[in-house]
């Protein structure tokens, strides 16, 4: 008779794996998005403004053949736009789901600043409270450094936006 001894102590759930996040800085700000949600990051690009669009929506780019919104964070959020830039935008293309669908989306950013890999255990829950008009996007904080980064959840970001705007996002 053979006795199988399962030492679980070595398995690692997906739960506990550390996870890539991407880390920009949008109007003073540090946040983080999940890599596997971001494509790619782009040189900010001529865009084409949507007449009548929300404030919110810069206007769309052309990628590769697919037209992409793209949104400035910094309406919802509440920031202020940076007159004097150090350094020109860019774009992150991300993937986000509203409902059933997938939707490719531009996020302009000030900048991109690093990848990180960060344990799950290391994720804090964001307060309730204190983190202005961006509280309903935040679904966590990591600190990094001497500050935090607010950990967003871009679906949670695109439902929200094509509410306020009345159509998906």
């Amino acid at each position: 008779m053979v006795d199988l001894i399962t030492d679980t102590s070595l398995d690692v759930t997906d739960q506990d794996r550390a996870q890539s996040y991407v880390v920009f800085r949008l109007g003073g700000e540090g946040y983080a998005l999940e890599v596997m949600r971001v494509q790619e990051v782009l040189d900010m690009r001529s865009m084409t403004e949507v007449p009548g669009g929300p404030k919110y929506l810069l206007g769309v780019i052309n990628l590769r053949g697919h037209v992409v919104p793209v949104y400035d964070l910094r309406t919802p959020f509440g920031l202020v736009k940076d007159q004097n830039p150090s350094r020109a935008p860019c774009v992150l293309i991300v993937e986000s789901s509203v409902g059933s669908d997938a939707q490719i989306t531009g996020l302009l950013v000030d900048r991109v600043s690093d990848v990180l890999e960060i344990p799950p255990d290391e994720i804090q829950p964001s307060p309730r409270l204190g983190l202005g008009k961006a509280t309903p996007f935040v679904r966590g904080l990591i600190r990094h450094q001497d500050a935090f980064l607010l950990v967003l959840d871009v679906d949670r970001i695109f439902s929200t936006l094509g509410s306020l705007n009345g159509e998906g996002a």
